[in-house]
């Protein structure tokens, strides 16, 4: 009777083995499906669930249940310990997503290193793989614990290395002197920490390059944060000018070129300071001042390259080396060479192509060369300007501020295209203003040079009239469109 019992247990544990298992897999892979993208720690327990310990399970029921196979062979054990090693990976998997997986900056789960979090993971491991062994193989704990002990020494001894620096990284866990994303240097490289871990902290340098710094060393230098107390970062650039030049002009142009370059913030403003009166130069340092330390080759590279166009429109002088000879010639000679290159400039402009001689000569007296670099403002909006541009080599762009209150592009000039027209009717640029798209060579001409001229030269008055009125529709034109 017992027999047949049995005999009729196995028969429905295999049955319900039979259909339970596939179905219990297929809910299982529904419910992952449907809120993987919700909640990715849930649907990551679950696919472990699904994948070993059900499967585990499974195999579990059929030799002890089906089979009958007593539960104190070895086979059986190993059953056992697979699905609990499975269990506490899932249950860690499950509870290091529900306190970490989404938390947000500034919360004490988001400020959580990574290091300590292994740590008590590691520990949580150990602490389940005791209760396996004494639950499942009948290990007595007292004995293994008292084997550790005398194991963990001569570990201690034979990894002394090792256990320095993961103590070390427990020091800087605690004293947290920077964390991951933050710039350091260390031993003069700097670099971005990557990854912090219980062996070494991980820099990547601005070449690209991985530099491994174990615990123990980094926590017996010294080092600098780049983004502590505060991510406010001031970058210092020296740079020497000409003695000829007043400090306070050249402040003045370094201070503006400064708060033209992109990234650099106006407030707090640039500081701008003489340093050293040096052999051949006046010796200035402007701070700039950053808000994101990962654009600083890029801020500084472009506002070194603003530097010569800013102090070649100013006729400011950046000396040469005192070690350098070089010879300046005449001034009387240089300044007619200078007069000779501006009167070839304005033939090779067709509106003045048709002017006399003495014309283009009154006008070469009252014009200037100047040079702008790619990216900087020709002419500002809302700014008061008294001159007309020509291009002579280059590219920029016209660009009004539309009904959103955003700058946006009215034409593009290039070589011998001209602007700053307005200004032979209005002293104010208005809402306009112009950008250099390429390095730029332009002719600047006094408008009162011009005016001069308008009336003794109907065919340059009807030309302008014209350039004017073509630009004035253009511009109706586009603004007709955004509204529209």
């Amino acid at each position: 009777m017992a027999q047949i019992f049995l005999q009729q247990s196995s028969m429905l544990w295999g049955l319900g083995l039979i259909f339970i298992f596939p179905l219990s897999i297929l809910l299982l892979g529904e419910v992952i499906i449907a809120i993987q993208h919700r909640h990715k720690y849930v649907a990551a327990t679950m696919q472990i669930i699904r994948n070993l310990v059900l499967p585990s399970c499974a195999v579990l029921v059929l030799i002890d249940k089906v089979l009958g196979v007593s539960k104190n062979t070895t086979i059986v054990q190993i059953v056992q310990t697979i699905i609990g090693i499975c269990t506490i990976h899932a249950l860690l998997l499950f509870f290091n997503g529900l306190l970490f997986g989404s938390a947000k900056e500034g919360t004490w789960q988001a400020n959580t290193p990574k290091l300590f979090r292994d740590l008590i993971r590691f520990f949580l491991i150990l602490f389940g793989t005791a209760i396996l062994l004494s639950v499942v193989w009948n290990a007595d704990l007292g004995g293994l614990f008292t084997a550790l002990g005398v194991s963990s020494i001569v570990l201690g001894l034979a990894l002394q290395d090792t256990l320095g620096n993961l103590f070390s990284g427990i020091a800087l866990l605690f004293e947290r002197p920077f964390k991951v994303g933050d710039w350091l240097e260390f031993r003069g490289i700097k670099g971005k920490v990557v990854e912090v871990n219980w062996r070494s902290v991980h820099l990547i340098t601005r070449e690209l390059e991985l530099l491994v710094i174990p615990n123990g060393i980094l926590a017996k230098e010294i080092i600098r944060n780049y983004r502590l107390p505060q991510k406010l970062h001031v970058e210092p650039v020296d740079i020497g000018f000409s003695y000829d030049e007043p400090p306070n002009k050249v402040k003045e142009v370094l201070k503006k070129t400064a708060l033209a370059t992109k990234g650099v913030l106006s407030k707090p403003e640039p500081i701008v300071q003489t340093i050293n009166y040096n052999d051949s130069s006046i010796d200035y340092r402007i701070k700039l001042f950053l808000a994101d330390y990962d654009k600083v080759p890029q801020i500084r590279d472009e506002f070194m390259t603003r530097i010569w166009y800013a102090a070649d429109r100013n006729k400011i002088d950046i000396p040469f080396p005192i070690r350098t000879l070089y010879h300046k010639p005449p001034i009387r000679i240089k300044k007619e060479e200078e007069h000779s290159q501006m009167l070839a400039h304005l033939m090779s402009f067709p509106i003045f192509s048709y002017l006399e001689s003495h014309h283009l000569e009154k006008i070469a007296r009252t014009a200037s060369l100047k040079y702008f670099g790619a990216g900087e403002v020709i002419i500002e909006k809302d700014t008061t300007q008294r001159s007309v541009f020509l291009i002579v080599t280059g590219m920029a762009k016209i660009l009004i501020l539309n009904q959103y209150n955003k700058e946006q592009e009215v034409v593009q000039l290039c070589d011998g295209d001209l602007f700053g027209e307005k200004s032979l009717i209005s002293n104010n640029s208005g809402l306009t203003s112009v950008i250099a798209i390429a390095d730029t060579q332009v002719v600047v001409i006094k408008t009162e040079a011009i005016q001069s001229f308008i009336n003794k030269v109907p065919r340059l008055s009807r030309e302008l009239g014209e350039i004017i009125e073509g630009r004035r529709k253009t511009i109706s034109l586009l603004k007709q469109e955004n509204k529209s």
